[in-house]
């Protein structure tokens, strides 16, 4: 069996709730009570916005650059724009 990774659940998280939201709106969408549908309609859609907030990526990657002048580094990051 694979191990199971940090990436690898971040990877199956949002895959696992849009599944499940979908299979709420399916059974919602061809059950015959038709006064609960906007209460089943609205947790699948909650569901599945949660899947897609997931799978965007937040991780704040900052672009480092660093050059080399002499015997001395210049590192300029984002939050250091004037580094000596």
């Amino acid at each position: 069996m694979k191990d199971v990774t940090p990436e690898l659940i971040r990877a199956i998280t949002p895959i696992f709730m849009a599944t499940v939201g979908a299979v709420i709106g399916v059974t919602v969408l061809v059950s015959s009570n038709g006064n609960d549908k906007s209460a089943g309609l609205g947790l699948a859609s909650t569901a599945i916005a949660g899947a897609a907030g997931l799978a965007q990526n937040s991780k704040n990657e900052t672009d480092f650059s660093v050059k080399k002048q002499g015997d001395n580094l210049q590192v300029k990051a984002p939050a250091n724009h004037d580094s000596d």
